[in-house]
């Protein structure tokens, strides 16, 4: 398998910048190897195709709406009725590309296209809040919740893996200018790029 090149070749510099702290207050991470997909069920109440793609993927049922469900090495979601996404490793990308026939609905992939974003550590929350119109406190925004939202106008997909790390994904050509928007205001906490 080839390797993905970097989208922010050039601007990501590994290290800690910004307010001088022991502790950086953000974690950002580009995370290089991923698959996305991009999966319409033409019915995807039928229950014959719910069932066979949960025992497929061994999981009780499909995600409910903006909510995300893991599997072995990523997490599939929903974010309208009759549209799943997934992001993580290949090998359940693979799994759900060959389980849905054209009759039932199509599976594109989407990664060569994606930038993906992981950040962390105390002041994640405070760092998106200063672009993002969503409520992000833990009631509104519980974990393994995902949404479509926009940083600065950036459109983007906002996934909460747990309660201190997001996940972004974001169009390639507009990585820099998401990269430059995060790295700007994640100074005043300190921020270390892994």
């Amino acid at each position: 398998m080839l390797e993905r090149n970097s989208a922010l070749k050039g601007q990501r510099i590994h290290g800690r910048f910004g307010k001088a702290t022991e502790k950086s207050g953000v974690t950002i991470e580009e995370i290089r190897e991923f698959s996305y997909l991009d999966i319409s069920l033409w019915e995807m109440n039928k229950a014959s195709l719910r069932s066979k793609l949960a025992e497929l993927l061994g999981i009780q049922d499909l995600p409910a709406r903006q909510g995300s469900i893991a599997l072995s090495g990523g997490r599939l979601f929903s974010l309208e009725a009759g549209h799943l996404g997934y992001l993580g490793e290949a090998g359940p990308a693979d799994i759900l590309a060959a389980a849905i026939a054209p009759e039932e609905g199509s599976v594109v992939s989407l990664g060569h296209g994606y930038c993906c974003l992981r950040l962390g550590r105390p002041m994640v929350i405070n760092l998106l809040r200063r672009g993002i119109r969503q409520d992000l406190r833990d009631k509104a925004f519980p974990v393994h919740h995902v949404v479509r939202a926009d940083i600065g106008g950036i459109d983007l997909l906002l996934l909460r893996r747990d309660g201190g790390h997001f996940d972004l994904l974001v169009p390639r050509s507009h990585a820099p200018e998401l990269w430059r928007w995060l790295t700007r205001r994640a100074a005043q906490f300190g921020y270390q790029v892994l």
